[in-house]
C-alpha cells in the first residue's frame, strides 16, 4: 500500500500544548470537574478523523473505474470519516467523499464533494455508502457519457430529486437482464429505506442520551458552503412512492 493510501489521524484525545503560551501548563494535570463530566456526556466526544485515499472495496472501485472511463486525468478521492464516542452505546462513523482533479496548471481542484446522510458502525460500511451516493449521482451527472457503457445499467439519481432511475434494458433482447435490473431497482428502494429508517433510530438514541444526560441536547453544526457540494439524500417514508428507484423507458 502507498504511504498516500495510509489512514491519518487528525484529530486525538485534546492534551497540551507545550508551544501554546496562552495555556495554562498544569490544564493537563488537573482532574476534570462534575460539571465537565455532565457536558462529556451530552453529546458525542469526537475520538478521531481518517483521511484515505481510495479503498479496495467493491464500490470505491467501481467509482474510480468510472471515473477514469468518464476521461477524469488521475482523479483522486479521498474518503474523511470521523468517528464518534458515545458514552453508552457504540461508535459511529460519519464519512465524506472529496473528488478531486489536476487542472492546467497542475493544482488540485475540487468537483465533486459528498456527504453521507446517514452513519455508519464501521469506516468500511461510511466508504461504502460514500461511494455510491457518488456514483449514483455522477450517473446521473455524465448520463449521456455512460449511455453507451456498461455503467448505462447504473442507478441515477440527481441531486434535487428523491427518486432514483435505471435505463430500461428492452434493447438488449436479454430476459436475464430485464429482471436482473429489475430486481436492483428493488434493491436499491430497499437499501435506501433502510438508511433512512437506521437514522431514525440513531436519531431518537441521540435525543436518549441527551435526555439521560439531563437534558442537554448536543447542539447541531452549521453547514459549511461549498460550490462542489451536493445535498444529500432527502429522507422519506418506505411507502412513499416518490423515492423509489424506477427503470426508465426511452420515451420518458
Amino acid at each position: 500500500m502507498a504511504p498516500q493510501d495510509q489512514p491519518q489521524d487528525e484529530l486525538e484525545d485534546p492534551a497540551v500544548d507545550p508551544e501554546d503560551p496562552d495555556q495554562d501548563p498544569d490544564d493537563g494535570d488537573a482532574p476534570p470537574s462534575d460539571d465537565d463530566e455532565d457536558d462529556n456526556e451530552a453529546g458525542p466526544v469526537v475520538i478521531t478523523t481518517h483521511r484515505w485515499f481510495d479503498y479496495p472495496l467493491p464500490v470505491p472501485r467501481m467509482l474510480r473505474e468510472t471515473l477514469e472511463m468518464l476521461h477524469y486525468d488521475q482523479p483522486w478521492i479521498t474518503y474523511v470519516g470521523t468517528r464518534y464516542c458515545y458514552p453508552i452505546l457504540h461508535d459511529d462513523w460519519d464519512m465524506t467523499v472529496e473528488i478531486s482533479i489536476q487542472d492546467e496548471f497542475g493544482s488540485r481542484r475540487d468537483i465533486y464533494v459528498r456527504h453521507v446522510p446517514t452513519r455508519r458502525n464501521s469506516f468500511e460500511a461510511a466508504i461504502s455508502d460514500a461511494a455510491r451516493e457518488a456514483l449514483t449521482t455522477l450517473c446521473h451527472t455524465h448520463h449521456d457519457d455512460v449511455a453507451m457503457t456498461s455503467r448505462r445499467y447504473y442507478p441515477c439519481r440527481s441531486t434535487e430529486r428523491l427518486d432514483a432511475w435505471i435505463a430500461n434494458p428492452e434493447a438488449e433482447q436479454n430476459p436475464r437482464l430485464e429482471s436482473t435490473i429489475e430486481y436492483l431497482a428493488t434493491l436499491n428502494t430497499n437499501y435506501n429505506a433502510a438508511l433512512d429508517e437506521l437514522d431514525i433510530v440513531r436519531y431518537e438514541n441521540q435525543k436518549l442520551r441527551a435526555w439521560v444526560a439531563h437534558g442537554v441536547e448536543p447542539a447541531d453544526e452549521e453547514p459549511i458552503e461549498d460550490p462542489t457540494d451536493t445535498p444529500c439524500r432527502k429522507k422519506a417514508r418506505y411507502n412513499d412512492p416518490e423515492a423509489r428507484t424506477y427503470i426508465r423507458h426511452h420515451e420518458d
